[in-house]
């Protein structure tokens, strides 16, 4: 019996190790890498504002989860010290990190996921079209722009009680806003016509349309910012500005909803649910499809800036003739001022240790330079006769 089971044992471990040596030569036991997340192109560069530097395109990526590593950079102490309190820790451990009270102890690691909102558009010089399904291709006119909803991930940690928390983002040109609006590209509301061949038309309002309000974050931070619980969309026509309120709900999201307003004999359709930075908001109660008390202003409350969109469309007639035209059009209105602006020049790196290198200016006397001191000592040496009468009026 013995002998029986020490047989079915040698039998069973060959077996093991004809399996184990089969897997080997087939690259069984080799773990797949991981893909790596592309940052929109975009975003490359150093981008600033008065009190930090942020890097999205690094270069580094998780080992884990593949998604880009960012770098943060602090300018604190009003701008006399810049701290590095989010990069890679292979970063790190190329460019030793200062030890003192401002720096913290270790990095913070932040990984980054971008979804877009709008099409990355460049300039026609780049020859990059976005090219759409029906063959219409989409440039820039004036500057790149695009739009994303940005995830910031803490690797392992939990920050205010979460691990992550989405930014909306948006750029045009060399700025990049957080305060902005979208709008569906709409050169279609523009009749096909062999008759506007080489010729490049809009409308006479860029801004008519629906444009979404997709920008809640204070701020592109290593804590979680502070989110609206309240967005505010517009419907803007030819004469007037309808100012659409929508607030944070618990409703389940369903993209297919519509909800409406009337202006005198005029009705207009807008999406009833919104879904922004992973919440959803609604602009109407429950089942409820008419918004009331909408506001009507002349134009936009506040300054914006518009990307400017080239629609190159084709089409054939019927005797089977080809034309092309150009509609230009707008997909993302910026409110204010940008959150940042990109830095062109020096290396981070390079702009950190300059920085560090200043030393603040000595701190101004508290009493301003006097010179030479001209006392007359012979007060003190041989006082007036009326000395002490003198001090016995002091009071008096």
């Amino acid at each position: 019996m013995k002998k029986s089971l020490s047989s079915i044992a040698v039998l069973f471990l060959s077996c093991a190790l004809l399996f184990a040596q089969e897997s080997e030569a087939a690259g069984g036991t080799e773990e797949s890498p991981v893909t790596q997340e592309s940052v929109p192109a975009l975003l490359s560069g150093i981008w600033q504002n008065d009190d930090r530097y942020v890097v999205f395109n690094t270069g580094y990526f998780s080992s884990e989860s593949g998604r880009a590593i960012a770098t943060f950079v602090l300018r604190t102490f009003y701008q006399w010290y810049d701290d590095r309190p989010a990069e890679s820790t292979e970063y790190a451990a190329d460019f030793a990190r200062d030890r003192n009270d401002a720096e913290t102890e270790k990095v913070e690691i932040v990984e980054l996921h971008f979804t877009p909102l709008t099409d990355e558009l460049f300039l026609q010089s780049y020859q990059q079209p976005v090219t759409q399904e029906d063959g219409d291709a989409l440039f820039a006119e004036t500057a790149n722009s695009g739009a994303w909803d940005m995830e910031i991930k803490f690797a392992g940690r939990k920050l205010g009680g979460v691990d992550s928390y989405h930014i909306p983002i948006a750029v045009i040109g060399d700025k990049l806003y957080l305060n902005f609006a979208i709008k569906v590209e709409d050169s279609d509301s523009v009749p096909q016509s062999s008759l506007l061949n080489g010729i490049t038309i809009q409308s006479e309002n860029l801004l008519e349309g629906y444009w979404q309000d997709v920008g809640n974050a204070n701020g592109i931070l290593i804590a979680p910012p502070v989110t609206s619980t309240e967005l505010l969309s517009y419907y803007i026509t030819n004469d007037a500005v309808y100012h659409i309120r929508y607030w944070r709900t618990d409703m389940e999201y369903d993209a297919e909803a519509q909800a409406l307003f009337t202006d005198g004999d005029k009705t207009y359709h807008v999406p009833k649910h919104l879904r922004v930075a992973d919440n959803v908001y609604t602009c109407t109660l429950g089942r409820r499809t008419r918004i009331r008390n909408i506001d009507k202003s002349a134009e936009l409350p506040q300054s914006h800036v518009l990307n400017t969109v080239l629609v190159e469309k084709h089409l054939t007639d019927a005797n089977g003739v080809a034309s092309s035209y150009t509609v230009r059009t707008a997909t993302i209105c910026a409110f204010g001022e940008p959150y940042l602006t990109l830095l062109d020049g020096q290396s981070l790196q390079e702009i950190v240790t300059t920085n560090n290198a200043r030393r603040h200016p000595p701190v101004k006397p508290l009493f301003p330079p006097h010179g030479i001191l001209d006392f007359d000592w012979s007060i003190i040496e041989d006082p007036p006769a009326s000395y002490d009468r003198r001090m016995l009026d002091l009071g008096k």
